[in-house]
């Protein structure tokens, strides 16, 4: 029979006993260790027989530890018992884990108090003496007690004024409300401004009717009292009601600033406004 399946004719190709028996390979041990060396040397793991659950035979559960090179992992499972915790120890361990913040304190400025000494009683003494002597005057103007001619009285007084009657009003009202407020020390600064523009206009009137100027040694009480309650007024702004009055926690009690400044000013402005167009004279001229 020819070797080569091409050379040979249809009918011996349709005879099949002529054929030769096929070459085909036997298993035997040699083979499978061969095959072991196949996979060893071109470093890759031989396919592994897996067998049902059912027909695996007895034995442990866990592989044979492999030849020497190999190194093998057990993996075993500890069974422990829940140990019990009283919820007091619990808490503690709660509490013992929890972060606790503190906050840092800041440092705390202390302002050392002034000693004062008698200042709060004399300028008490201050404010009450020019408060008293505003109410006083006012209300004897408005109910003419102690001889006081009242309202006409200033009326007359102010006639060569064109508007002297309202003056005569004006003038005793704003003494009343400075005056009240100056002796409960209640919004001094606003009082004070108060006290300097009537004050001021009082001082305004008595300087024009005396024919002396600036002779200040030929002046007389009728032109020295409302000057010298101008000074009591510019000083109750400047030095604050003191701590013997309502006004005791307000800054300006104890340290007036700038606003004293500004009540001054504004008051002796408003009393050279109120001179100005109350008698149409000109007090810069």
């Amino acid at each position: 029979m020819a070797n080569n399946p091409r050379d040979l004719t249809p009918k011996e190709q349709n005879d099949l006993s002529n054929l030769d028996t096929p070459d085909v390979p036997e298993y035997s041990a040699g083979t499978t260790a061969a095959s072991e060396g196949l996979y060893t040397r071109t470093g890759k793991a031989a396919p592994t027989e897996i067998f049902p659950r059912g027909e695996q035979q007895s034995g442990p559960l866990i592989p044979e530890s492999p030849a020497s090179g190999t190194t093998a992992f057990e993996t075993a499972s500890v069974e422990r018992e829940p140990v019990y915790v009283p919820p007091a120890e619990q808490s503690a361990v709660t509490e013992s884990v929890e972060p606790t913040y503190t906050e840092s304190a800041e440092p705390v400025v202390v302002e050392e108090e002034t000693r004062r000494g008698t200042t709060d009683f004399g300028l008490f003494l201050l404010r009450l003496a020019l408060g008293a002597f505003l109410i006083i005057d006012s209300v004897g103007t408005f109910f003419r007690l102690g001889g006081n001619e009242g309202i006409s009285g200033l009326e007359t007084a102010y006639a060569n004024y064109p508007y002297g009657n309202g003056l005569a009003v004006v003038v005793p009202t704003l003494e009343l409300a400075a005056g009240v407020f100056l002796v409960l020390g209640l919004l001094t600064p606003v009082a004070a401004l108060v006290a300097i523009a009537v004050t001021g206009f009082m001082a305004l009137d008595a300087f024009n009717a005396q024919s002396d100027g600036f002779n200040v040694f030929a002046w007389t009480p009728e032109t020295w009292v409302p000057v010298m309650l101008l000074a009591a007024s510019l000083a109750v702004q400047f030095t604050g009601p003191g701590r013997y009055g309502i006004d005791a926690s307000r800054g300006w009690a104890k340290r007036p600033l700038a606003s004293s400044w500004v009540g001054a000013l504004v008051g002796l402005a408003a009393a050279g406004l109120i001179w100005w167009f109350g008698t149409e004279i000109n007090p810069f001229a």
